[in-house]
């Protein structure tokens, strides 16, 4: 048996909707993501009402449903996709509980890497990010990568030693419709993935916006507290 990862001492670095994201102890390189405790998924399953009663109880952990889209995606789609997206290590035993592990998204300078609303706030829709958000689109749609929406918080900007900016997707992979036609359309597939990238331009366009107009964008999705 695998020994016991000790998080009880630790401060998870991000905090989702369901999840707390800790840095593995032991690997720089890894990130471990364990249930919120005050998160009930039986409740999570009736909000969604008639469609939520359709899919199975399964489908609203999101830790085994994280596991399965991304060992399913990077055997599809090969080494390519772990530079925009993290790879599943596997399944760890900790004091708080079992969690995933997968890539732990660092800048080149070993920094945790931002989450995309933080550097729209703090940066702006500056030139490196622009160049990443084309590359980002031309591979996702290329690849026919499927995602629920793109949202800033569940992508970051990972910075290069060299200035420029690649948009890696942490959460929110996978397919949620219940007849997900796309999955045999490779037509159908690649405007599904053109339509979530052209919204996660809107969505970085509107956040400019509200900067601009002195809006509050509320503490969701940064690392640190907004300036």
């Amino acid at each position: 048996m695998a020994d016991l990862i000790h998080l009880s001492a630790s401060t998870p670095f991000a905090r989702g909707g369901n999840r707390l994201v800790y840095v593995h102890p032991e690997r720089p390189d890894a990130c471990i993501k364990l249930p919120r405790g005050d998160v009930d998924l039986a409740a999570k399953r009736r909000r969604k009402g008639l469609k939520g009663r359709m899919k199975p109880a399964a489908t609203f952990d999101d830790n085994r449903a994280e596991a399965r889209t991304l060992t399913e995606l990077h055997r599809r789609i090969g080494g390519s996709l772990a530079s925009f997206v993290p790879r599943f290590l596997g399944w760890v035993d900790t004091d708080l509980g079992r969690g995933v592990c997968v890539d732990l998204v660092r800048d080149d300078d070993g920094a945790i890497a931002t989450p995309l609303k933080q550097y729209v706030w703090e940066s702006g829709f500056d030139g490196p990010l622009e160049a990443a958000l084309g590359e980002f689109t031309a591979y996702w749609v290329r690849e026919r990568v499927p995602s629920r929406e793109l949202l800033l918080h569940n992508v970051v900007a990972r910075r290069k030693g060299d200035g420029a900016v690649r948009l890696v997707v942490i959460d929110g992979l996978g397919n949620a419709d219940l007849l997900p036609l796309s999955r045999w359309s490779r037509v159908l597939a690649r405007r599904k993935s053109a339509r979530k990238a052209a919204r996660l331009r809107s969505r970085i366009e509107d956040l400019v916006r509200t900067r601009a107009a002195g809006g509050d964008p509320g503490e969701h999705g940064f690392l640190r507290p907004p300036g």
